[in-house]
């Protein structure tokens, strides 16, 4: 969404920050593979997917040209990260200080490739913070980059911006099942089998899958030696008038805190309720529907608004959502 673009109070620009110039900064090419839900058996889906995909092989999104801007940018946005207890080093919001990132982010062909791969008509997050997230690698070898966790947006791409090449750990790993079944093998001390573990090839950096990042179980394993790994999650939402997008309220409170949460989460159900209304508008106002069937959907899309409205009153206390390997 690019509309809104008032940057939250404190969030300056950046020295290495460029324009974005696909001519110069992209060279898209499709993946190898697209896995779809299915493979992983038939409750990977769940009643909650926006599309039969689950993610894609390694494909390439950035130039060397890029990369290198990339590199640079994410370098001086160091200084702002922050950790918790489930990601040590990250930084958030990052598109509201480069003008190169929310380009990359916005790319029209970007887009195009992404909706091609994941069937789902994606759109920019209306959660601007949700939008770019950047991971760094944890001061403390003994953590994991990110934990096991399934995420709270429907698709995100997670791209390298690192070489890959000389990595040793840290990487980018996924449950071959349903989330809650690894959920439950997590929860329960028995871990997750090897054999259904996968870890996608990144031929360098500026390379990326794409994954129903809520329908993946995924996690950034820890290094085995220090190394400055750096991933970018691109986060999109999906605007589908029967579904229900998994964007919620908690884990932004509990990320971004209550003064960034409430102002993106007002944005994003403004965004909901506007699509829904063109659909109704476009699909549902004929003479042939009964008029209690019409009132009672009006009132259903006003009720989420009213809703939104509410936490501004009393915001919930906040989560995250991540599940221990126990190790």
């Amino acid at each position: 969404m690019s509309e809104t673009f008032v940057a939250p109070p404190g969030y300056g620009g950046l020295e290495s920050d460029v324009a974005w110039d696909p001519q110069r900064h992209l060279a898209l090419q499709a993946p190898e593979r697209v896995t779809l839900l299915g493979e992983w058996g038939p409750d990977a889906a769940g009643p909650s997917a926006l599309s039969p995909v689950a993610i894609t092989s390694a494909f390439r999104l950035l130039s060397d040209e890029g990369v290198v801007v990339l590199q640079a940018i994410c370098g001086e946005l160091e200084q702002y990260s922050v950790g918790d207890e489930r990601i040590a080093k990250k930084v958030r919001g990052s598109i509201y200080r480069s003008e190169f990132l929310r380009g990359m982010y916005e790319d029209a062909s970007v887009l195009a490739l992404l909706r091609e791969l994941a069937q789902a008509p994606l759109e920019p997050h209306p959660v601007s913070h949700h939008a770019i997230h950047i991971n760094y690698a944890p001061d403390d070898l003994a953590r994991n980059v990110d934990q096991w966790h399934r995420d709270v947006i429907s698709f995100d791409y997670v791209l390298m911006v690192s070489d890959p090449r000389p990595m040793r750990g840290g990487r980018f790993e996924y449950f071959l099942g349903p989330v809650e079944e690894g959920r439950e093998l997590l929860e329960s001390g028995a871990g997750l089998p090897p054999e259904r573990v996968a870890s996608p090839d990144f031929p360098g950096p500026g390379w990326a899958v794409l994954q129903q990042g809520h329908r993946v179980l995924h996690r950034a394993a820890r290094l085995e030696e220090r190394y400055p790994r750096i991933t970018i999650v691109g986060s999109y939402w999906t605007p589908l008038p029967e579904l229900d997008d998994p964007t919620d309220l908690p884990t932004i409170v509990r990320v971004d805190g209550p003064e960034i949460a409430l102002v993106e989460w007002s944005r994003f159900q403004a965004c909901v309720a506007a699509h829904r209304l063109e659909h109704f508008a476009a699909t549902k106002t004929d003479f042939a529907r009964p008029t209690r069937e019409l009132q009672e959907e009006l009132r259903a899309i006003a009720a989420r608004l009213e809703a939104a409205a509410d936490a501004f009153d009393d915001p919930e206390e906040g989560r995250l959502i991540y599940f221990d390997d126990g190790k």
